[in-house]
């Protein structure tokens, strides 16, 4: 056995007894520094087993040899990750964000990735490094093994994030110890990185001894700068600091505390607040009253005015328990999701309407000439459908240029828009062709209405910088019939055959047809 050999393995021991220890005396503080200490007792425990298992691998001669402490080390991989997150999430004074169906989600990406591992899905082509002083294992990457390393690094990544937010907030006679739990975020994500980038040498898998480096700089922490008691200090530095607004009521519904974010929320509700009831605090607020009277579920949507705009809040109530499980309070989360409102509008609009003109786009269109259809079928009601198509449309682009022939579009669609009814449904069929479904109105009601907007359009003046000038369009008309049930996409077929002989009849005029029948 070389001495490179020896060493690394000497080194991987040495790690392995360092997480012991950090693992043994991180519990032994669970009970006066609380979830911090349970988690990273976990993952120190998941880090013994993953040094332990390195240094078997690294002891080992044959692939199948290697593969069974392989499997060894995953068990400690997989946890690593999600209790990294459940760690820092407890020492960054984020508590409330761990709730027990989240903490379970966690962990069900490892179990896949575990059972992928012990079926021989996550190591495709497994063999010996070519050339190296000893046996070292390396393999072709799966979608597994992808998954494993972009769920660890996103865990390291959101670690690396809360903690360098803890770092910028924390008082200077605290920043030493925060920074200390910053450094331990990011030398993990540095050895699993130089592996997976391919710059370790003989395909050296450097993450245990970096994670154990990590456990023995927080285990320095504890000793020198007691980390785990800052715990506390962080979560009034977060609670001060937040962006969110955050209440907190007692059991008999008394306000007992509020953070700077919702006084600036509402600034004349919360004068001498303290001491009393919400119900009167906010009594302009229903909806904020029933989520805290229990009447409504856990969150609720209020709308505040502030600065002459409207902001959109989620309340998110959650109770705050004892030691014995008792229900002592309350605590509520005021989460601006104004933007989120916003952008949910826009895609919503995206998904519906047409950019260009700003009515509806062919597919929602489709879908709400059907629900109109079905609707006219039911009650036996007509139903009429106008298809135009504008005249030498190719020929205004050709000439004048595409903005041109938008600003036409956006111009007739405006004019248009201004006569029809509000029951009336107008979107883009394609191009230059569009399409108005008319409930309640019979075909020939639809047709004088498709020759007072092509007169319309023939006498209105379109102007695009410079320049002024008319154009005209071709009508095709068609209708329901009572006695037969037709699809949307019948009525459409139909209506478009009669625009296309309006084209043929030398175009800007109306062409009506009933069921294939075409009518002057």
């Amino acid at each position: 056995m070389t001495t490179e050999r020896i060493i690394l393995i000497a080194v991987n021991i040495f790690a392995t007894l360092v997480a012991i220890y950090a693992c043994i005396s991180a519990w032994k503080k669970r009970k006066e520094a609380g979830a911090p200490a349970k988690y990273l007792a976990i993952v120190m425990a998941a880090v013994a087993v993953y040094a332990g298992g390195y240094a078997g691998e690294l002891a080992s001669n044959t692939i199948p040899a290697i593969l069974r402490w392989v499997k060894i080390e995953h068990i400690g991989i997989q946890l690593i990750g999600p209790n990294w997150l459940l760690l820092t999430l407890t020492m960054t004074g984020r508590q409330k964000m761990i709730t027990p169906k989240k903490t379970a989600s966690l962990y069900i990406i490892p179990a896949v990735l575990l059972v992928s591992v012990y079926a021989g899905w996550f190591h495709h082509n497994p063999r010996l490094t070519p050339n190296a002083p000893f046996p070292t294992f390396y393999y072709d990457y799966t979608f597994f093994s992808w998954l494993s390393i972009i769920y660890i690094s996103l865990c390291l990544v959101i670690s690396f994030i809360f903690f360098t937010i803890m770092v910028l907030k924390s008082p200077s006679a605290f920043r030493k110890q925060a920074a200390i739990l910053l450094l331990g975020s990011i030398i993990p994500w540095a050895g699993m990185l130089i592996r997976v980038l391919g710059l370790s040498p003989y395909n050296l898998d450097l993450a245990p001894i970096s994670i154990s480096i990590s456990g023995f700089i927080y285990l320095l922490g504890f000793r020198r700068f007691q980390i785990l008691d800052i715990v506390p200090m962080a979560r009034d530095i977060i609670f001060d600091n937040m962006g969110d607004g955050v209440l907190v009521v007692d059991i008999r519904d008394h306000i007992v505390d509020f953070n700077p974010t919702l006084r600036k929320l509402f600034p004349q509700e919360l004068q001498n607040a303290i001491g009393h009831p919400y119900q009167e605090v906010f009594c302009s607020y229903p909806h904020f009253i029933q989520l805290l009277d229990g009447k409504s579920i856990d969150t609720v949507e209020i709308k505040v005015r502030s600065n002459q705009e409207n902001l959109y809040y989620h309340c998110i109530l959650q109770p705050i328990l004892d030691a014995q499980n008792n229900h002592v309070g309350s605590i509520i989360t005021f989460h601006d999701y104004t933007e989120v409102r916003e952008l949910i509008k826009q895609l919503s609009d995206l998904a519906t309407m047409d950019n260009l003109t700003g009515i509806y786009n062919r597919r929602y269109f489709y879908e709400l000439a059907k629900k109109e259809l079905s609707r006219a079928v039911r009650y036996r009601k007509p139903l009429s459908v106008i298809l135009f198509d504008i005249d030498h449309f190719k020929d205004i682009n050709d000439t004048h240029g595409h903005s041109a022939g938008d600003a036409m579009l956006k111009t007739i669609v405006k004019t248009f828009t201004k006569r029809l009814r509000k029951s009336d449904i107008m979107g883009r069929f394609g191009g230059d062709e569009f399409l108005i479904l008319l409930p309640e109105t019979e075909i020939g009601t639809a047709s004088r209405l498709a020759e007072e907007l092509r007169s319309l359009l023939e006498n209105t003046q379109i102007h695009y910088e410079n320049q002024h000038s008319t154009i005209t369009a071709s009508f095709g008309v068609t209708s329901t019939d009572h006695r037969e049930e037709l699809l949307i996409e019948d009525l459409i077929r139909i209506v478009d055959q009669a625009m296309y002989q309006a084209k043929q009849n030398g175009r800007n005029c109306v062409q009506a047809s009933s069921h294939g029948n075409p009518s002057h």
